[in-house]
């Protein structure tokens, strides 16, 4: 078939509408037919074009033809898709997205299962959170809430609490006789080997088994639960709690094999050799060295090193003068911990000016000064 298409000549060999033709010969014709939300709702009235003899057609709907003549830019034209933008405008109410939703790494539908809360629903609640974060009732302790920033809401007066009506959901689903679960597809053959049960393997575990296949974790430590076991102190996170998230998670089938480690006790030849895929999720537990003089001296441990030793072995002891350098998550929470073991007379914190309002927040109510 021979067209013209803004006075330049095509020969086509397949039967195409006019929007795909435009696509494959880079030609511009602004559309919103491929947004399927919109499509299922009405055309969006924006990809007119104007074909000789026939007037104006929806390029998505009119199929080319053996000489056929196409105009796809003219004032006409794009008086017609202004109109039918502004259309689309008028009945578009918000974002396409909440910021909050944008915000939050799971990409977790906050309105959504606040709307359910509100209405009391909380299974349901629970059921839209679990779409893309399996573990509620933990990171609904210690998620650092990147969704309140974001929240509208603080326009008005402040943000909703959303990482606490999180945890508030997940935590009445526990305390019912029956927890949710999303349904289980019956057996595929498949099998998955997953290195790492911190947060990423038990959820690529949680998501695999659910869809039917037979997944097995690997995990190096004594017990699951990664860094929200090892990292996070038990004052923020009890353990008791991360252990029946994990138990929950496990319904669907997922064994975890603990004090396993790779490259000792397995190789990634035997996972690959037993297993259809394998999923890495190792973590990120190594301590960051922040060297500066004195850094090296005995007594001076990395925060993320303390923290761990203090879940495990209790190897590093605490004089009675600590200093804690830093003003984040990771340093609070070794003063915190620090003060909990009740042999320290005096603990001081070096922090940088701009975090110095975060941290002394924090250290008010332990009576401590930076």
């Amino acid at each position: 078939m021979n067209v013209i298409i803004n006075g330049q000549s095509y020969l086509l060999r397949d039967s195409k509408s006019i929007l795909d033709v435009a696509k494959d010969i880079k030609v511009d014709v602004p559309s919103l037919c491929s947004i399927s939300k919109h499509a299922e709702k009405q055309s969006c009235d924006m990809c007119v074009v104007e074909v000789v003899g026939q007037g104006v057609v929806k390029a998505c709907e009119t199929q080319v033809q053996d000489g056929m003549t196409i105009v796809t830019e003219s004032t006409q034209l794009n008086t017609l898709r202004r109109q039918a933008l502004n259309k689309i405008f008028a009945d578009h109410n918000a974002d396409c997205e909440a910021p909050c939703k944008v915000a939050c790494p799971a990409n977790v539908d906050i309105q959504t299962y606040l709307y359910h809360i509100a209405e009391a629903d909380h299974h349901q609640a629970v059921k839209v959170i679990k779409d893309t974060l399996p573990m509620p009732i933990s990171i609904g302790r210690v998620c650092p809430a990147f969704c309140e920033h974001e929240c509208r809401r603080s326009l008005v007066d402040e943000p909703l609490a959303i990482r606490q009506l999180k945890r508030h959901a997940a935590d009445i689903d526990l305390s019912l006789a029956e927890q949710f679960e999303p349904p289980k597809l019956p057996y595929n053959g498949h099998r998955v080997a997953i290195v790492g049960a911190g947060p990423g393997g038990l959820a690529c575990g949680y998501y695999l088994s659910y869809q039917g296949f037979a997944v097995d974790v690997f995990e190096s430590m004594p017990q699951a639960g990664g860094w929200l076991r090892y990292g996070i102190p038990e004052y923020r996170l009890p353990k008791d709690i991360l252990d029946k998230e994990i138990e929950l998670m496990c319904r669907g089938g997922m064994q975890i094999r603990t004090n396993t480690v790779l490259g000792k006790d397995i190789t990634l030849d035997d996972l690959t050799a037993n297993y259809e895929a394998v999923c890495l999720a190792v973590g990120a537990t190594k301590a960051v060295n922040m060297p500066y003089p004195g850094s090296d001296l005995e007594g001076c441990i990395l925060g993320v090193d303390y923290l761990k030793d203090h879940m495990t072995d209790k190897r590093f002891t605490m004089g009675r003068k600590v200093a804690v350098i830093g003003g984040g998550n990771t340093a609070i929470d070794c003063a915190r911990t620090a003060i909990r073991e009740g042999l320290i007379r005096q603990l001081s914190i070096v922090v940088l000016a701009t975090k110095c309002l975060l941290s002394c927040m924090k250290l008010k109510r332990l009576n401590l000064k930076a």
